[in-house]
């Protein structure tokens, strides 16, 4: 598909033919931060143009493995409540801004494609909650949100104030990655899943946060995507992201309980991107062509065929065999024509 008709579905308009995308990690743990010497820069972007090679998505998410977070300015350990009050914003050539910036200009430059490429950026509250385990990779990831809640319950204030802080680093974050030529961003929250922290954190502090890097967004780029992460089995609430004012949205439909056409009525007709499962035991994964093929024409059908994009409710396993993306691809892109 040409950049135009993708562009289509993004603005929410009938389509001819539907997009198709989807997007796996190329490290083993992405989560390990970036250095000099640990070779993730080099995987980001070596791997990057040879998965673009071997499965043509309609548009580019790019992965920034390793960038998923960053050293807190003149904070020695964040899980510390003293040493977090210290916390600083970082400077304009901080190195987490530069090579994002430089890998990102590098990726766009390998990958032979015109299509539309996104970038990707975490809110705060999900950096932060990963931060609090990144010194230790062997650490459930879940167990960030538990710190955070922990962190929360004790000082409120203090934490309140590093989200501020990395909300206005992440602001550098969005404008970095758009000047090094993306078409817009996917922009990744989720809820803190931890029962002691509930939904008047979410209205009171986390949307306001989130809004401020969404209309950073909005302001810097042509496109962008709310993903309401569900990795991992996290759940969220979506009725709650509702008014969050990006164009296109992306959930887990095998999660939070919205079938693709049931949230894009949810959403206010917006445009929405998803449907298939990301673990080892669903379709895109495990099937048979004929299966994966069925299910895709399945998804379509039942969310019709303007601002409608099939792809996957979060990443997808790295070993996801290359044919079975091509053949979802090719049962999105055929619809019109066998429908």
């Amino acid at each position: 598909m040409n950049k135009l008709e993708v562009l289509k579905a993004f603005q929410n308009q009938d389509e001819s033919q539907i997009p198709f995308s989807v997007w796996h990690h190329f490290t083993p743990n992405e989560h390990v931060e970036a250095t000099a010497t640990n070779g993730m820069y080099s995987a980001d972007l070596n791997k990057e143009s040879e998965f673009v090679d071997a499965v043509h998505p309609d548009f580019i998410k790019l992965m920034n493995d390793g960038y998923f977070t960053y050293q807190l300015n003149n904070v020695d350990n964040p899980r510390d409540l003293r040493s977090l009050a210290k916390i600083t914003p970082i400077a304009e050539d901080d190195v987490w801004l530069k090579e994002q910036s430089s890998l990102i200009s590098a990726q766009i430059k390998s990958i032979n494609s015109r299509t539309v490429i996104l970038s990707n950026v975490f809110s705060a509250v999900t950096l932060f909650k990963w931060k609090l385990v990144a010194d230790t990779p062997e650490t459930d990831l879940s167990q960030g949100d538990v710190i955070f809640a922990d962190l929360y319950i004790e000082d409120p204030e203090t934490v309140k104030k590093a989200l501020r802080v990395i909300n206005s680093d992440i602001k550098k974050q969005i404008a970095a990655q758009h000047s090094s030529g993306i078409d817009g961003v996917l922009f990744s929250t989720q809820e803190i899943q931890d029962d002691r922290i509930g939904q008047e954190f979410f209205e009171t502090v986390q949307k306001k946060l989130d809004g401020e890097l969404i209309a950073e967004i909005n302001a810097q780029d042509e496109i962008g995507i709310l993903h309401v992460c569900g990795f991992g089995e996290a759940t969220n609430h979506l009725p709650w992201f509702v008014d969050y004012d990006l164009p296109v949205v992306n959930w887990a439909t095998q999660i939070d309980g919205y079938t693709l056409g049931e949230g894009k009525r949810l959403f206010k007709n917006k445009a929405v991107f998803g449907g298939l499962g990301i673990t080892k035991n669903d379709i895109l994964y495990k099937g048979t062509k004929k299966e994966i093929q069925s299910e895709v024409r399945r998804l379509i059908n039942e969310a019709g065929t303007k601002g409608v994009i099939i792809g996957a409710d979060c990443t997808v396993q790295r070993d996801t065999p290359v044919d079975h993306i091509r053949w979802a691809t090719e049962a999105a892109h055929d619809y019109s024509n066998i429908n």
